[in-house]
């Protein structure tokens, strides 16, 4: 569920198409079997005289639901060799609220988006009413599309107050749902595509959400939601949109009143007669400069930043006693300032992040070191 598989994954309207229909067996092609139901749906019982689809849907928003946790088990595309599109199975925790309608996702790892390192205890997909804000992964900015999206709005709906805009619902029998008796009932979201809510017949709580998908070759995917843990107490809210997205060194990200840019990224084995790095690991030095051009004044704090990457989560700056360290100050319109932050890390940790909790943004600077061949060592010369 992120940009990258939107892009190309244009949807059309889930219909009868089965998975892995029209795949020729030809070398690389996907198996047709990555492309199945991931999750079993119960076996349903027709019964004499089942409440219409449209109450049993009605009833869930008299039933009291405010809130709920829920698992998302689901398929999405992955690639496969020769240039062919797969499918792998995925699962992500969510929560939901009904009045306000919101909803969020939790953000998981895979090739796609890589490891996400959690610097706003954030998802990677909040919807907010008919609002929608989704991001390729934790480092990233948000994006704002509508409820309207087709491909967006498969989660979104995971959320029963959206389920007042349903048609054509219809109750196809009775199954059970871990222990619970549940009807079954289909109908079309607001795009027409047909999916399956499974309702817990003694309040009318939803167990289960399935829908399908298919992309423009054909292939099936799935989304489904387990929903539990209902009515405790949640709130969501519509997240920090100052992060505008990961920059390299040498580009200034705006500020409130002004700027700061990172300017140098390099390391240290030696350290100083302060402090030295401890045994098979170093400190890597990131040069910031500030730059004051108002209204107001800028603080400048070094606690604001932390470092992500390999071997290292959070990691905040340390006391070096080294004379060019930024040091905690308040600038006025016109001035400028420039100071390193000092971080101890493994002495192998190369791909790594910073992250600024400044005032009028969120600053995420790709700090990464120059890669050296497997076995050589960045301190050899200094060890």
């Amino acid at each position: 569920m992120r940009p990258l598989i939107v892009a190309v994954c244009l949807i059309c309207v889930a219909t009868a198409c089965s998975p892995g229909a029209g795949l020729p067996a030809a070398f690389g092609r996907p198996s047709p079997s990555e492309f199945e139901q991931p999750l079993a749906e119960p076996m349903v019982r027709t019964v004499a005289n089942p409440p219409s689809g449209a109450s049993a849907l009605a009833g869930v928003h008299k039933a009291g639901l405010r809130s709920a946790q829920f698992q998302v088990i689901g398929t999405e595309m992955t690639p496969r060799p020769q240039g062919q599109i797969g499918a792998r199975v995925y699962h992500l925790d969510g929560k939901l609220t009904t009045e306000p309608s919101a909803l969020e996702l939790q953000p998981w790892d895979d090739p796609m988006t890589g490891i996400q390192y959690d610097i706003d205890g954030r998802g990677d997909f909040v919807s907010i009413g008919s609002t929608i804000y989704v991001r390729t992964n934790t480092l990233g900015a948000w994006q704002v599309v509508t409820a309207s999206d087709s491909y967006w709005s498969l989660f979104a709906n995971i959320n029963p107050a959206s389920w007042d805009q349903i048609s054509d619902a219809r109750t196809v029998g009775e199954a059970s749902v871990g222990g619970s008796a549940a009807w079954v009932v289909q109908a079309k979201d607001s795009t027409g595509r047909l999916f399956k809510v499974w309702l817990r017949q003694r309040d009318n709580y939803p167990l289960r959400y399935t829908i399908p998908w298919v992309n423009v070759k054909g292939l099936t995917y799935y989304v489904n939601a387990l929903y539990r843990d209902f009515n405790s107490d949640l709130a969501i809210n519509p997240p920090d949109m100052s992060n505008r997205g990961i920059v390299p060194p040498g580009k200034p990200v705006e500020l409130a009143a002004g700027s700061v840019m990172v300017t140098e990224v390099t390391f240290d084995c030696v350290g100083t007669s302060v402090r030295q790095p401890a045994s098979e690991h170093k400190f890597v030095l990131i040069t910031l400069a500030y730059l004051d051009t108002g209204p107001g004044g800028m603080t400048v704090q070094p606690s604001d930043w932390r470092l992500y990457g390999d071997g290292v989560v959070a990691a905040e700056p340390i006391e070096t006693g080294a004379p060019d360290l930024l040091r905690a100050q308040v600038l006025s319109r016109g001035q400028r300032t420039t100071g390193k932050l000092a971080f101890e890390v493994p002495e192998d940790a190369y791909q790594l992040v910073t992250v600024g909790k400044l005032v009028g943004a969120t600053a995420v600077v790709s700090t990464g070191l120059p890669m050296l061949p497997v076995g050589q060592s960045p301190c050899a010369s200094a060890n």
